[in-house]
C-alpha cells in the first residue's frame, strides 16, 4: 500500500525539492562552473578587466606556494582535532544530558548558544580570556609561567588557541544533534540490554554507538565541511599569524583573492579545495553508511 502511495505521489514529492534544488544551482553550481572554475584557468586581477588563458598554470604554481602548503597542513591538523574533539565532547554530554539531569535545558542551552554567535565576536571573547582573564587569575594563584605565557606568540600556542575556540564554538550544535538521535533509540532495547547485565561504557560501544551510526554520518560530514571552511575563528582571532602559522585555506584564498587581487590564482585553489572536501566527505559517507545499523 506504501508502495502504491509512493508511486503516485512521485511527481509531486520531486515538486517539492525543486525549489531548493533551484536555489541550489543559483547560488553554488552555476556560479563555480560559469565563474569559478573557467577563472582558476586565467591569469586574472580583480583589478584589470583583461583575462588571459593560461592552461593549468595556476594549478602548477599552488603546489610550489610555500605559504599554501603550509596553510593546507595546518588546515588538516586543525580539521583532525575539531572534528575529533567536537564529536568526542559533543557525544558524552549528549549522553549526560540526555538523562534525569537537573536543570538540563538551561544546560543545553549555555552549550549551543556558542554555536548561534558569530565566529567573529566568538574569538573576540576569547582574545580577552587569553590576553587578560587567564594571566591575571594566573597570577594571582603564584603561577607565573601561566600569567607570562604569550598564547599568540608562536605557532604552537597560536595554533592551540584556534582548535580550542573552533571546538569550544561547534560541540553545542553537534550534541543537539546526537540527542535527537538518542531520543530515537528505542527504550525497549535500551532496557533490554541493561537487563542482560550491558551497562556503563559497554553500553555506550554496543548499544549507543551502532544505534547512533546515522547521527554519527550527519555530523562527522558536518565538522568535515566545517573544519576545512575554517575563516572566521582563525581570521578574527590570530589573523593567520604569527607568520602565517595559523593561516587556513580559506583565509589564504581570501588574502590572494582580495589583498593581492590574484583571483584567478585564487580560484584554482578553491577548485582544489573543493575537490579535497568533496573526496573526504565521499570517503567518509560511504565508510559510516555500511556501519549504520537498522531497527
Amino acid at each position: 500500500m506504501s508502495d502504491l502511495l509512493h508511486k503516485k505521489n512521485q511527481k509531486f514529492y520531486y515538486l517539492l525539492i525543486v525549489p531548493a534544488f533551484g536555489l541550489y544551482m543559483f547560488a553554488l553550481i552555476i556560479p563555480l562552473a560559469l565563474g569559478t572554475i573557467p577563472s582558476s584557468f586565467q591569469k586574472w586581477s580583480l583589478l584589470e578587466q583583461d583575462k588571459t588563458f593560461i592552461g593549468f598554470d595556476n594549478y602548477i604554481k599552488l603546489f610550489s606556494d610555500a605559504t599554501f602548503l603550509h596553510s593546507l597542513v595546518f588546515t588538516i591538523v586543525l580539521a583532525l582535532f575539531t572534528i575529533l574533539g567536537t564529536n568526542i565532547i559533543s557525544f558524552f554530554v549528549a549522553l549526560l544530558l540526555d538523562n534525569k539531569v537537573y536543570g538540563k535545558s538551561i544546560t543545553r542551552s549555555f552549550f549551543f548558544i556558542p554555536n548561534i554567535i558569530s565566529g567573529v565576536i566568538v574569538a573576540f571573547v576569547w582574545s580577552f580570556i587569553f590576553t587578560g582573564a587567564i594571566p591575571t587569575i594566573a597570577d594571582k594563584l603564584g603561577m607565573i609561567w601561566l600569567a607570562e605565557l604569550s598564547w599568540f606568540g608562536s605557532g604552537g600556542t597560536a595554533a592551540f588557541t584556534v582548535i580550542l575556540v573552533s571546538i569550544w564554538q561547534a560541540t553545542g550544535f553537534l550534541m543537539i544533534l546526537y540527542i535527537a538521535g538518542l531520543q530515537t533509540i528505542p527504550k525497549d532495547v535500551v532496557e533490554a540490554a541493561q537487563l542482560d547485565g550491558c551497562t556503563g561504557f559497554r553500553k555506550v560501544r554496543l548499544i549507543y554507538i551502532p544505534l547512533l551510526m546515522p547521527t554519527f554520518t550527519i555530523n562527522l560530514f558536518v565538522s568535515i565541511a566545517g573544519a576545512f571552511k575554517a575563516f572566521d575563528i582563525p581570521l578574527a582571532l590570530t589573523g593567520g599569524g604569527p607568520f602565517k602559522s595559523t593561516q587556513t585555506v580559506a583565509l589564504n584564498i581570501y588574502n590572494d583573492a582580495f589583498k593581492t587581487y590574484q583571483t584567478g590564482y585564487a580560484s584554482a585553489k578553491s577548485v582544489i579545495l573543493l575537490l579535497i572536501v568533496a573526496v573526504i566527505a565521499i570517503i567518509q559517507l560511504r565508510v559510516t553508511r555500511k556501519r549504520e545499523v537498522q531497527y
